[in-house]
């Protein structure tokens, strides 16, 4: 018995190509990403705001 296991390392993966989604569906997904990419730019335009007013009262 040997040791060595063989591995099958050809590159075939490369060859193949990403499963293809109908037109309304990448029309969803695309909405989907837009979506979140906007609440992440508001979420940073808040917190950017937020940090202008962020006064220390507490003067101890």
């Amino acid at each position: 018995m040997s040791d060595e296991i063989e591995l099958d390392t050809d590159d075939d993966f490369a060859d193949q190509q990403e499963p293809v989604l109908s037109e309304k569906r990448q029309m969803e997904v695309d909405r989907e990403a837009r979506r979140r990419l906007e609440e992440k730019l508001e979420q940073a335009r808040l917190k950017k705001q937020i940090q202008d007013y962020d006064y220390d009262f507490d003067l101890d």
